[in-house]
């Protein structure tokens, strides 16, 4: 059965959050945004790592790998 969290989890659009451990989610507001790109690098062992630039609710962006982004759920 092939495994379903490997290879690219977002689209472009997709809204996220940012992952934070506990102590962080008591001490700071979470971060919300859509991502604007996605990018595709290839590590010195040759697999694919998948990275995402967010655009964040307050008007910043920056870029983060997949695995620091947890998708917003829809209610």
């Amino acid at each position: 059965m092939p495994n379903p969290l490997v290879g690219q989890r977002f689209k472009v659009d997709d809204r996220v959050i940012r992952k934070n451990s506990s102590v962080l989610r008591n001490r700071f507001k979470l971060k919300q945004g859509s991502v604007i790109e996605t990018l595709t690098k290839v590590n010195k062992v040759g697999t694919k790592q998948y990275y995402y630039k967010v655009l964040w609710d307050d008007k910043r962006s920056s870029e983060h790998a997949q695995h620091s982004l947890q998708p917003i759920k829809k209610s």
